[in-house]
């Protein structure tokens, strides 16, 4: 039996070494690559397939190299209760991966019991940095995904705090210009095209969660009740705030478009540890997906 495992391993290891360079140009490809690491990490051996109904899967881009940028709609299309999830959006953080999918494989189970709420996943932004051996924060063209977003102080501030906080670090680069990254386009399409009343992105290993959004300071800009429902989310999910960065998800739709947007940062990134988070964390995805903000003009 040990025997047998250890030929198993094998295979799949040459399968990976095999598949070095290979581009997944469809879901199809991009689901069977997943699978074999899924396998790889002992989570299962189905990723994207969910049941084999790889069509819920949609495509809204493609990566630098020509991935597919995936994405799947839960619930009805008259929702206005919209909840939108990103994962994988820095690719070397590989918790996030599993519970994107686990995710998706929740919502198709459970979002038609919710039927004023919709749900709109992408497990995996950053699908280049994941299949790069040895896997990358940043996409095929080294920039960080998180820091490419065009708020309004990127000109000022984000190759300025790149060069000096963060010492010119290669895996915090936002890029030459603000949303200049497919995978950053990628992001902003699903915002716009679905106006989100709260997003979650999943990170890691920070151990924490990060709120950005509006707050009782914000009481000239939004109604009363927008704010309030807003600061019960953050509450309910016990987020803090903690400042932003140039060019961030948070920034953008948090801050400048009064998106509440909670930034779920794990533990740890070991690929042994995602099944208990996923099971520690999959409560509160209903608490989110549930909770109901209003109409926030004041």
């Amino acid at each position: 039996m040990i025997k047998n495992l250890a030929v198993v391993a094998l295979m799949i290891a040459m399968i990976g070494t095999s598949n070095a360079g290979r581009i997944e140009k469809n879901p199809t490809e991009l689901c069977t690559a997943l699978d074999q690491a899924f396998i790889k990490r002992k989570w299962g051996s189905e990723s994207c397939s969910l049941g084999g109904e790889q069509q819920i899967w949609q495509v809204g881009g493609t990566s630098v190299k020509g991935r597919p940028l995936m994405y799947a709609v839960f619930g009805k299309e008259e929702a206005s209760n919209t909840t939108l999830i990103f994962s994988m959006v820095h690719s070397d953080e590989i918790t996030p991966l599993y519970l994107g999918f686990q995710i998706a494989a929740w919502a198709k189970e459970n979002m038609p019991n919710l039927p004023d709420a919709k749900l709109i996943i992408a497990p995996l932004v950053n699908p280049d940095g994941f299949m790069d051996v040895p896997k990358t924060r940043t996409n095929a063209k080294g920039v960080d995904c998180n820091r490419n977003f065009a708020t309004k102080d990127w000109h000022r501030d984000a190759l300025k705090a790149w060069k000096t906080k963060f010492h010119s670090n290669k895996r915090r680069f936002p890029g030459h210009k603000p949303n200049s990254e497919p995978e950053t386009l990628f992001q902003k399409m699903l915002v716009e095209k679905f106006n989100p009343s709260k997003i979650i992105s999943i990170h890691s290993p920070l151990n924490v969660i990060d709120y950005d959004g509006p707050d009782s300071l914000k009481l000239n800009v939004f109604s009363k009740d927008y704010v309030q429902k807003c600061e019960e989310l953050r509450k309910k999910v016990k987020a803090n705030s903690s400042g932003f960065f140039p060019g961030s998800l948070g920034n953008y739709t948090g801050r400048e478009l009064g998106i509440p947007t909670i930034t779920l940062e794990l533990p740890t990134a070991r690929a042994e540890k995602a099944i208990e988070y996923w099971n520690q964390l999959k409560k509160g995805i209903l608490t989110v997906v549930s909770h109901v903000v209003p109409p926030k003009e004041k």
